[in-house]
């Protein structure tokens, strides 16, 4: 199963996303990143309900500093 989801370096960041989106109609749910990078650290990763893209580009006007779009899983 490959899961998709945009990643932030502080519950705080995923928190601020996590509202913006449901203000614009977009259901998400934020985890600890299941496949984080150790160099990073500890990290969060936001599941959108819905198109994560038009969610991006929703956090990305709203000033919320992301790590990017990161894919995890098995490749099928």
């Amino acid at each position: 199963m490959n899961y998709i989801y945009i990643k932030f370096s502080s519950q705080t960041q995923g928190e601020k996303a996590r509202s913006v989106l449901k203000k614009n109609g977009i259901g998400s749910r934020l985890r600890r990143n299941p496949n984080p990078n150790h160099k990073e650290g500890c990290n969060f990763a936001l599941f959108v309900f819905g198109d994560i893209f038009k969610a991006f580009d929703i956090i990305s006007e709203n000033n919320i500093q992301t790590m990017g779009i990161e894919r995890f899983g098995d490749g099928r």
